[in-house]
């Protein structure tokens, strides 16, 4: 996998979720800001990961395919900015996803699982007051809060990272 991030930026490497075995060497590729802040990460090569889905409410904030990628079934993934409303709180994902989770709606929550030549990927937008597991907290104080961010430099940074992922 690659992909073009601002020079001020860095990225480095670790051992991935799932497990190893033949044919899957799980990587895991951290993208930080020039302050050290963890921005992005993005994994592959993973075997026996998966998700669970449960009832949300999804409204899809931004959405583009992002061409350098293709899952074994000759589908092209989709950068996504999404809340979704789970019991009285919002949550925020911004990451690639199949094409199913950027449905909006009454849906199954979404999952960043993509499969690969390789094993699976997943990746994930680190919101500096979210943990690096699943949210427990709302990265945003409201929806038009998410909104202004989407305005900012750092998101468009962001994006513009996303978009640019190849995956071979």
């Amino acid at each position: 996998m690659s992909f073009s991030y601002p020079a001020s930026w860095s990225v480095r490497t670790q051992r991935g979720p799932g497990r190893e075995g033949p044919g899957f060497q799980p990587v895991e590729a951290i993208v930080s800001d020039g302050t050290g802040a963890d921005l992005f990460r993005i994994a592959s090569g993973a075997d026996g990961i998966g998700c669970t889905a449960g009832p949300v409410s999804r409204t899809v904030l931004d959405e583009a395919a992002v061409p350098g990628m293709t899952e074994v079934d000759g589908s092209t993934p989709l950068f996504g900015f999404i809340v979704e409303r789970i019991g009285s709180q919002d949550q925020y994902a911004m990451a690639v996803m199949n094409r199913r989770n950027l449905q909006e709606g009454d849906v199954g929550s979404h999952c960043t699982l993509l499969v690969m030549g390789n094993g699976g990927s997943v990746n994930q937008v680190i919101f500096v007051d979210q943990p690096a597991t699943l949210a427990t907290r709302s990265a945003f104080n409201s929806r038009q809060g998410a909104k202004e961010w989407m305005v900012t430099e750092q998101y468009a940074q962001l994006k513009a990272l996303i978009l640019s992922l190849k995956y071979s």
